[in-house]
C-alpha cells in the first residue's frame, strides 16, 4: 500500500475540494510541493476513505482534482 497520495487542485472548486476534504479526515499535506497536496497515509490514516470522501464532498470532484499515482 502507498505511504503517500497526491492529489493536485485543477481550478479553485479543486481547492475548496481539498481544504474539506481535510476538515473532514484531519489530513494535513505533508509537505509543500506547489499546488499539489502530498497527504502521508500511516497507520490509522490508511483507513481513511479517500475516493468516497471526495465524491461526499462533490461528485464531479474528478473534474477538479488530479490523482498522482506513487511511483
Amino acid at each position: 500500500m502507498a505511504d503517500t497520495i497526491t492529489l493536485l487542485p485543477k481550478d479553485d472548486d479543486g481547492a475548496r475540494i481539498l481544504d474539506e476534504f481535510e476538515q473532514q479526515t484531519d489530513l494535513s499535506p505533508a509537505d509543500d510541493d506547489g499546488d499539489a497536496r502530498v497527504y502521508a497515509l500511516e497507520g490509522d490514516d490508511h483507513q481513511v476513505e479517500i475516493v468516497q470522501t471526495l465524491t461526499d464532498i462533490d461528485p464531479a470532484w474528478t473534474e477538479h482534482i488530479a490523482l498522482e499515482m506513487p511511483a
